[in-house]
């Protein structure tokens, strides 16, 4: 059964026949029935109308492409140049309207009208080359650009200060140079249209199928301005093309770039402000121009009632009307140009402040996110670290439950109950670790400094591990230089810290490895090592080990050890409470040195742990920053 086609895509397939055939038909019927062509001979609306959307088609389009950057497709960015260089072009056209602001005929009233359809029809061709898999450099698409702007400032330059360099070619080439405008300028949208139905063809993009649809209504044009007279229905119809080629084309850009649809205040006030002073100042000149025209003729009539003057013989005011007129458009325009760029400054700051809390907030989406991601990544390390001591646990109190009464068991109870409380002291460790980080963190861990021999306790702690070391068959050597200063330390924490370091060194050293516990006075400071011949850490990671539940991960994301990634945080918090460093040198496969400092006591003096020159000072309070990334 087929598919019906939807109600929606009916009738836009509709509106856009009815925009191609009604235009085509109307120019038929005119041209075969001539009497039926009225003429509208409206210089001042065609002024107004020309210049104020023109005006405004140049700063949206000029906006639209500003803002869609060198993520969009090339032909999309030149879509909206194309309607810049044509605004800008045409709008010279409307400017120069006999009659309005000028009394001189000047020939780049025809010339502009000509070079608004025939350039705008090169750049939509140029645009036509970028194609799916073939797209447009950027140098092609800038030097295009650059191209069309030298174009239309030097045509302005001409047109304004040389017009009689055009009437020369006027006077040479007419009626011929007409004729070739028209057939070049159709037979430019018409090429243009075909090769961007190729492009929309494999594409299937709505801005593509607009680029066709423009195209054409500007194909139409080209015939509606070239083969029709002045002033005629016909002839005003290329001007409704051209205002529905340049609204279509704002509004399809917009409606299909993302960037186009964020909200920046700044260029909402200039796009709107713009085109507000501008149809203000219009207007203002119009009222300006009305009033002087209306006092004048009131005035002439007061005088001739009095002294029977014929109308026939007062002198033409025009050129007074004129004046007036471009008096209005520059007093409204400053006045409007200063309001506007007035509240320019007050919006472009509002903007700023907008886009930074905007950013703040994104940013502080990002790391809510990422604490999000960390919680849940805490909970799951927490759960396993917590299941296997606790599985261990269980399932050794299951078995000394079994082997209570049997007396021939007593041995294989002993090693549950060491099991069990082996297990109970790993929980407590990782609770202790959870509480102490958090402790510090806050600043409510207090150290308890007192003068301790480092050398001692670096001793007492070597024999504690001995037996560990033994059973792995792993060696452990001490290199401890005699009459090392004593050095004023939190003794507990600081042995927790030898815990933590040694227990990584003995978990990643194989069997038969060497560690290495060591010490030596440098400056005013006491340096500790460990090192071990084991693994070793990858460099690029070698800062971030420290940090609070940080694991190096395998390039699939899983860790490559066990753990909450506490220890090494907990180590690094303790050591820069008491003022000291520390930090890993490493490479992979050539074992690991963990160092850090702690200064020594001062003419028997505590040195109230101040900072000793190798971080900026730090309390207890100090916080690790946290990481989400994985490796």
């Amino acid at each position: 059964m087929e598919k019906k086609e939807r109600p929606s895509m009916s009738i836009k397939k509709s509106i856009i026949a009815a925009s191609i055939l009604i235009p085509i038909g109307g120019l038929i019927f005119f041209a075969l029935v001539p009497a039926a062509d009225p003429t509208f001979e409206a210089p001042v609306f065609h002024f107004h109308i020309v210049t104020f959307f023109t005006f405004a088609a140049v700063v949206a389009a000029y906006l639209v492409g500003l803002v869609l950057g060198q993520d969009s497709a090339p032909r999309h960015r030149l879509l909206a140049t194309a309607f810049v260089v044509m605004g800008s072009l045409f709008f010279i056209h409307g400017i120069l309207t006999p009659n309005v602001i000028t009394t001189e005929l000047n020939p780049g009233i025809r010339w502009a009208s000509w070079f608004t359809f025939s350039i705008g029809g090169l750049i939509f061709l140029i645009a036509a080359q970028d194609r799916p898999g073939r797209p447009l450099s950027p140098d092609r698409v800038r030097s295009t650009h650059v191209a069309a702007g030298v174009f239309t400032a030097v045509f302005a330059l001409i047109v304004f200060f040389r017009p009689s360099w055009l009437q020369a070619i006027d006077n040479v080439a007419n009626p011929w140079h007409a004729l070739v405008a028209f057939l070049f300028t159709f037979t430019i949208w018409s090429a243009a249209a075909y090769a961007l139905w190729q492009v929309w063809r494999h594409t299937q993009d709505q801005v593509d199928a607009v680029m066709v649809l423009i195209s054409v209504w500007l194909a139409i044009g080209t015939v509606s301005m070239h083969l029709f007279d002045l002033w005629l229905l016909s002839w005003w119809l290329y001007h409704l093309l051209l205002l529905m080629g340049a609204i279509t084309a704002v509004a399809v850009l917009i409606q299909s770039y993302e960037q186009l649809r964020r909200f920046r205040l700044t260029y909402y006030y200039l796009a709107i402000g713009l085109i507000a002073t501008a149809a203000l100042a219009l207007w203002a000149s119009h009222l300006v121009a009305e009033f002087v025209q209306k006092g004048i003729y009131r005035e002439v009539e007061a005088i001739l009632m009095q002294t029977g003057i014929l109308p026939t013989e007062l002198p033409d005011m025009t050129q007074m009307v004129i004046n007036a007129r471009i008096t209005g458009l520059w007093a409204s325009g400053l006045a409007m140009g200063t309001l506007f760029g007035a509240l320019m400054v007050i919006v472009n700051r509002a903007d700023r402040l907008i886009l930074r809390r905007t950013n703040e907030l994104a940013q502080a989406n990002v790391e809510l996110k990422a604490a999000e991601a960390l919680r849940d990544d805490l909970t799951d390390m927490i759960v396993h670290d917590l299941r296997t001591p606790l599985t261990t646990l269980n399932l050794s109190l299951d078995l000394l439950e079994r082997t209570l009464q049997d007396e021939s068991k007593v041995a294989q109870r002993q090693r549950f109950v060491q099991a069990a409380n082996r297990s109970a002291v790993d929980l407590l460790q990782l609770v202790n670790q959870l509480l102490d980080v958090a402790q510090l963190e806050a600043g409510q861990l207090r150290l308890n400094p007192s003068e301790n021999s480092l050398v001692e306790l670096l001793q007492e702690k070597a024999a504690v591990f001995q037996p560990q070391i033994v059973s792995s068959q792993k060696h452990l050597t001490l290199a401890l230089p005699e009459n090392l200063p004593p050095v004023v330390i939190d003794a507990d924490l600081i042995d927790r810290v030898l815990d933590n370091l040694l227990s990584n060194a003995l978990k990643y050293t194989e069997s038969g490895g060497q560690i290495t516990l060591r010490a030596q006075q440098i400056g005013n400071k006491l340096m500790v090592a460990v090192a071990d011949d084991g693994e070793g850490i990858d460099p690029s990671v070698s800062s971030q080990i420290f940090d609070k539940f940080y694991q190096v991960r395998d390039g699939n994301g899983k860790p490559l050890r066990q753990g909450t990634g506490l220890g090494l945080s907990f180590c690094k918090m303790v050591v820069e409470a008491h003022n000291g460093r520390i930090w890993v040198e490493s490479q992979p496969g050539e074992g690991s040195t963990f160092y850090f400092t702690l200064p020594f006591a001062q003419n028997g003096l505590s040195p109230n742990l101040q900072a000793n020159g190798d971080d900026p000072k730090r309390t207890a309070a100090t916080k690790t920053p946290r990481r989400t990334t994985k490796k």
